[in-house]
């Protein structure tokens, strides 16, 4: 039984607040001042416990209500958090991040830690230990890479990501003691770091909004379409999903327990608190606008710390542990109830079986009694074969799953379950009346390459049937299922490859391509120096071929350097390498990323240049509108000239400055496409191979060595 949970305080900020952008801080050292991005490119700060009445620096203190500052950005704030960064100092400063720039500042004294231009931009902002320096560090995940700074703005920490990054947190992911750097991104991906190289990762269904870290080496996640759920390292032990979409994930005790609960803030303005076990609702609120941020401090200074929500709206709420007394009596009675109506079900179930049962007792062969009763006979089956199938014509290829039944009983519907693969996680097939049969087939178009699980719900009954029996079935799709083995590929050897070495039998690696690989019948080899084979991809048509020589070296030949990644990675994971060195030559992303170093080299030019003539347009300025006031009042006949200069020169100022968002906007473009590329040929590699790889392709980019880095992405070195 859900319970409503009560505020201990409330207290209305007067500003909108914008989602997403909520934090707490202690700047003084000892008491938290709830802090949130409002709507109007401001930072507003609420401290209860200091009264002050100067403004000085970039803080101003409210006229109105001496217990809010705001700090003006002047740009749109993207990030927005609060910690202790300076070594031997307890107050904590406050960590901005807008679409350009990093700002770190400490309240307390009113002035800059740093300031600091991203050129990746800045969308996600966390700090905490550094492993390196023993000290901390903030952690800034941009539009396609993850950056690490030092108290001092030092980078002292890079990797690329290839898409925007959503979230960054850093939590013992693997139990060693030392914190692992875990990021979400809008490719779906979770991905976790340890030391530059990635140890694993996880997909969903679309973009990870949020990570929040929990007790016991656990970590919450929200999506994009409304779900939430929690891993436990590589396990997701549950997941829910609502209509809306959760704003805030937060871990706090609500039951006074020895372990803390999951609190969701939704777009709807709905709270709740669920067990970070099961998923259960516990607790739940509402609020009249979407909440914006949830975080926890003791704002009440009486030694423990409250929830804290913060609404769209500016209303905030705190709540506080909640006794427990007379909780167990509800959860008892709830379990009575579950229990009672769990009773019904079965005991309704079991009169089917028994009707079914008097049904089946008929001579076999009377099946116009089963028609007529709406039953079907005891011994049918539904069978499951799936399999790849090339498109026709210029039609792409899918895979296609096709059902069947032993008898001549009919499908009246099938509904597939699949994460990634339809809009809304389902498909529903159902045919017309006069084309049923006892067989169907579903042809399956699968984006990327993800292993993926398949769930069927079969109507199964006769064509005059009012109720139909229901067949459950699960199957698992392999990862690379769009690939279909193609005998007449052209034998010509694709230019673009990765070769590497992996002490181990062929006859492994046959095991390894018919686990991943949807295939009509298993590969095996005997004998032989090496074993070929030879795949078309169904979405594109491009080619595949996979070489395993009795020597142990491995070639795969593909254009797509991300498909090879997928396959290194896959193949690693299946032999168990911890290390692995690759050489691998992609001509066209060697091309590619050769044109776009040339192009992100123009394009920091121009916006040096772009720089330059702006200075020099406002001196212009400054003295049109010193010679303007003088004619004002000296010679009015030459006050009409230099406004119509100074109109002018503003112009020029303006498109100036649209040029130079979009000379921005390239340069994001431009470096996103280079992380990506410089993503997919780390992937090429493993473990330390791959850190390694990543670390020099960074100083390469920074000293605009191009041949140096086409040679990094070749040999890793």
């Amino acid at each position: 039984m859900e319970r409503i949970i009560r505020p201990v305080f409330t207290l209305d900020l007067g500003y909108k607040i914008l989602p997403g952008l909520v934090t707490i801080g202690k700047y003084d050292g000892s008491h938290p001042c709830l802090t949130a991005a409002t709507t109007a490119d401001k930072v507003l700060i609420h401290s209860p416990h200091r009264r002050s009445t100067s403004s000085f620096g970039k803080i101003i203190w409210s006229e109105s209500n001496k217990e809010i500052a705001t700090l003006n950005v002047n740009q749109t704030i993207t990030a927005l958090t609060a910690g202790s960064l300076i070594p031997n100092e307890d107050k904590e400063v406050l960590i901005i991040g807008t679409a350009t720039h990093l700002l770190v500042y400490h309240v307390h004294d009113n002035k800059d830690v740093f300031y600091k231009e991203c050129e990746d931009g800045v969308r996600s902002v966390t700090f905490g230990p550094s492993s390196d320096t023993n000290s901390f560090m903030i952690v800034v995940g941009g539009n396609s890479s993850v950056r690490a700074f030092d108290h001092q703005g030092d980078e002292i920490f890079w990797v690329a990501i290839g898409d925007v990054v959503t979230s960054v947190i850093l939590m013992d992911y693997d139990k060693d003691g030392d914190d692992e750097l875990v990021v979400s991104s809008e490719d779906y991906k979770i991905r976790v770091f340890k030391d530059r190289r990635v140890i694993t990762e996880q997909i969903e269904t679309e973009v990870v909004t949020g990570l929040v870290v929990l007790p016991e080496n656990k970590f919450a996640y929200s999506v994009s379409n409304g779900t939430i759920g929690v891993y436990e390292r590589d396990l997701r032990t549950w997941r829910v999903k609502s209509k809306n979409f959760a704003v805030a994930i937060h871990p706090y005790d609500l039951l006074g327990q020895t372990q803390p609960q999951l609190i969701t803030g939704w777009s709807n303005g709905k709270i709740d608190c669920r067990s970070i076990t099961t998923g259960e609702v516990i607790f739940k609120d509402s609020f009249t606008a979407g909440i914006a941020g949830i975080v926890q401090g003791d704002y009440r200074s009486l030694g423990k710390s409250d929830l804290i929500c913060v609404s769209s709206e500016g209303e905030v709420r705190g709540y506080c542990v909640t006794k427990t007394a007379g909780f167990e009596t509800s959860l008892q009675q709830e379990t009575v109830r579950d229990l009672l109506s769990q009773k019904q079900a079965l005991l309704m179930e079991l009169k089917h079986y028994e009707s079914n049962a008097r049904y089946n007792s008929h001579a076999e062969g009377e099946t116009e009694s089963f028609e007529t009763s709406g039953v079907i006979p005891a011994n049918t089956r539904l069978q499951l074969i799936v399999t790849t199938k090339f498109g026709k014509g210029d039609g792409k290829g899918c895979v296609e799953v096709f059902v069947s039944t032993n008898n001549s009983t009919v499908i009246r519907a099938l509904v597939i379950f699949a994460e990634g693969i339809f809009k809304g996680e389902s498909h529903v097939v159902h045919p017309d009346v006069a084309k049923l049969s006892s067989d169907l087939a579903v042809p399956l178009y699968i984006p990327k390459d993800n292993a993926t699980d398949i769930h069927i719900n079969a109507h199964v009954g006769y064509p005059n049937s009012i109720q139909f029996h229901i067949f459950e079935i699960t199957k698992q799709l392999p990862q690379f299922s769009m690939y279909a083995l193609n005998a007449g590929i052209s034998r010509t050897t694709c230019d673009s490859f990765v070769q590497f070495k992996a002490n181990d039998r062929v006859q492994r690696m046959c095991i390894w391509i018919n686990q991943n690989f949807l295939l009509a019948t298993d590969i095996e080899f005997e004998s032989g120096p090496n074993l070929t084979v030879n795949l078309k991809c169904l979405r594109d048509d491009s080619d595949l071929k996979l070489v395993f020589e009795t020597t142990g070296k491995i070639t795969f030949y593909t254009e797509n350097m991300f498909l090879a990644a997928d396959l290194v990675q896959s193949l690693a994971t299946f032999l168990n390498l911890d290390r692995l060195e690759s050489v691998a030559c992609f001509p066209r992303d060697e091309e590619n990323i050769k044109n776009l170093m040339q192009k992100l080299g123009d394009i920091q030019e121009t916006r040096l240049r772009l720089g330059t003539d702006v200075a020099d347009k406002l001196n212009t300025i400054r003295n049109l509108v010193i010679r303007a006031e003088d004619s004002r009042i000296n010679d009015t006949k030459d006050m009409a000239d230099c406004y119509h200069e100074l109109n002018a020169v503003n112009k020029e100022i303006i498109g100036g400055y649209n040029i130079k968002v979009q000379n921005y906007n390239e340069g994001l473009e431009t470096m996103k496409k280079i992380n990506t590329i410089i993503q997919n040929a780390s992937r090429l590699r493993v473990g330390r191979n791959a850190a390694t790889m990543v670390q020099n392709c960074r100083n390469a980019i920074k000293n605009n060595n191009i041949e140096g880095l086409i040679k990094i992405m070749k040999t890793g070195e």
